[in-house]
């Protein structure tokens, strides 16, 4: 018998020494706690909300266990050491709680392999208070308190690290899904050898609280009945020695470990887990790739008759970043002018890629406005649940932090959000831009089986395939000019007119009246490259005004 138990968890953690949400047995409170929101993307069933602090409510069923005596709550850590010093000599995870070795998380290995070959720079911040709800819908939520002192001041690797109870029988299985976790579906078998479970999440800094909820599905034997809050409780809280003291999960990071490769406040580039512009950029590739129209062939290098965007003329690059100037962010924001992303080879390039931007309080208003509009245009259309769900987490990724952030690390948030949010809005307006050039082409093709069809001069839409890799779109519309010339001439300047006028009396020329393009568009092309992102206009590259001369 399947059935599922729905164990919401909601981790508030500060990862930087400043104000954090105290519970009424904190004898520190903040009463002005800032919030920097990591928000939960797992469609219908997540529910995610902007908190500052979690209040407690009356639940339908609540636990609280005591807080645990420090040195006994060590002893988990040590613990825990132990385990991975033997898993090395042995080659044995199964203590971890992962399901099979094909499928252990790859994150969670690295990360244990790390701690074998540096256990100076793992700490541990055991949490201070758990609180276990349980709603009149059968949902168990636990919010786990952890204390703003011995955090770290930076960046960190971060993973929660549960002591559990082992199953005996068939095992537990446990699926986590949710944004901030990394990888963010994470599966967990607890069985008669599972010790220990982790659960890998992003690397976070600064002056954060975190709110996760997850939602877990289990399976177990058909006789066996739903586990209450209590059983569950005890299955990842083992308790200390015989004890009735519950052991509380571990927040572990890896920090202050000096090595030559050192960057980015202080973490290594090869331990440092994605930020949340790289799942960002991740989720926008994937959302082009998907929802716009892509070149026949394999890849644009294959097509012969595409084109390289290198060989057409440009204006010079200019970088994206804090020190852009008002007129580029304006013209970002403002302009609907045509738009290509330039993506690394691979996506791994753009882990370490941080950017910020810093807009004007009128102009990020209007990104605001013109971001809800795109929105609600392209949720009009048939896009289909897929590519809503992957706007929703675009969405998410993107969010804007409150008004009011002043510590320095909510500002530093702040400005990569906003970052986020003029990418997603270009990409947005590019979507829209190639739905409304293939309305035109059906448009066009109708006209031309009609009865009433006209051939003087006009534009019409036209594709091509541009060359360059990992180019989204790989094809772009650059219009045409198409039709005859003859009288009446529309909107044509003087020269066309005494030509014409010169051919209709039968006077030989060279070279008759042209359906030509008149009036054009630039390109915007949006560089993403490892750390830096690079806007540089092809000029004259899309036709939106025919005329004959």
């Amino acid at each position: 018998m399947l059935f599922q138990a729905r164990f919401g968890l909601m981790l508030m953690m500060t990862v930087a020494i400043g104000s954090y949400c105290a519970t009424v047995r904190h004898e520190e409170q903040d009463n002005n706690p800032k919030v920097n929101p990591l928000s939960e993307l797992n469609g219908d069933q997540l529910e995610v909300r902007d908190l500052a602090c979690v209040h407690r409510q009356q639940p339908t069923d609540q636990y609280a266990t005591e807080d645990t005596p420090f040195n006994k709550e060590q002893k988990t850590l040590n613990e825990f050491l132990s385990a991975l010093k033997s898993a090395g000599e042995l080659g044995k995870m199964d203590f971890v709680g992962t399901c099979s070795p094909e499928t252990q998380s790859s994150q969670v290995s690295h990360l244990v392999q790390s701690v074998l070959q540096k256990q100076s720079g793992l700490k541990g911040v055991h949490a201070t208070e758990d609180i276990w709800d349980a709603d009149n819908e059968g949902g168990i939520t636990l919010t786990l308190t952890f204390p703003k002192h011995s955090l770290p001041a930076g960046p960190a690797s971060v993973m929660l690290l549960f002591s559990v109870n082992p199953v005996k029988g068939d095992s537990l299985r446990v699926q986590f899904n949710s944004q901030s976790i990394h990888p963010n579906t994470q599966t967990v078998c607890i069985s008669e050898s599972t010790r220990f479970l982790i659960v890998t999440g992003g690397w976070s800094h600064g002056h954060i609280h975190l709110k996760l909820k997850t939602m877990v599905e289990t399976s177990m034997d058909d006789n066996r009945p739903k586990l209450s809050v209590s059983e569950l409780k005890e299955v990842l809280m083992r308790k200390v020695d015989s004890s009735s003291t519950m052991i509380k999960p571990v927040l572990l990071f890896l920090s202050d470990l000096e090595e030559p490769r050192l960057k980015h406040h202080r973490i290594p580039q090869d331990e440092r887990l994605p930020s949340r512009t790289y799942l960002f950029l991740c989720e926008l590739q994937k959302f082009l790739r998907d929802i716009l129209p892509q070149s026949k062939s394999t890849t644009p290098q294959d097509d012969p008759s595409a084109v390289s965007l290198d060989t057409l003329h440009s204006l010079p690059p200019l970088r994206l970043g804090v020190s852009s100037t008002e007129s580029l962010l304006s013209g970002l924001v403002n302009s609907s002018t045509p738009t290509v992303f330039v993506f690394p080879q691979r996506q791994q390039g753009l882990q370490t890629h941080r950017v910020e931007v810093t807009l004007d309080s009128p102009l990020l208003s209007v990104l605001r406005m013109r971001l809800d509009e795109a929105m609600a245009q392209v949720k009009q259309q048939e896009a289909g649940r897929k590519m809503i769900d992957r706007l929703q987490k675009l969405t998410e990724l993107s969010a804007l932090s409150p008004d009011g952030e002043d510590s320095e690390a909510a500002t530093k948030d702040h400005k990569e959000a906003q970052y986020r949010s003029v990418l997603l809005l270009k990409a947005l307006q590019m979507v829209l831009s190639n739905w409304e050039s293939e309305r035109a082409q059906r448009a066009a093709r109708a006209d031309e089986d009609g009865p009433s069809a006209s051939n003087q001069c006009h534009l019409q839409s036209l594709s091509v395939s541009l060359r360059k890799f990992f180019l989204e779109p790989s094809r772009a519309n650059i219009n045409n000019c198409e039709g005859t010339c003859g009288f009446p001439l529309n909107n044509a300047n003087n020269h066309a007119v005494l030509l014409n006028s010169h051919i209709q009396s039968g006077q030989p020329v060279n070279r008759s009246l042209c359906c030509v393009p008149v009036e054009y568009d630039d390109l915007c092309v949006i560089e993403l490259e490892s750390e830096t992102t690079n806007i540089s206009y092809k000029t004259n590259v899309v036709a939106t005004k025919c005329e004959c001369r």
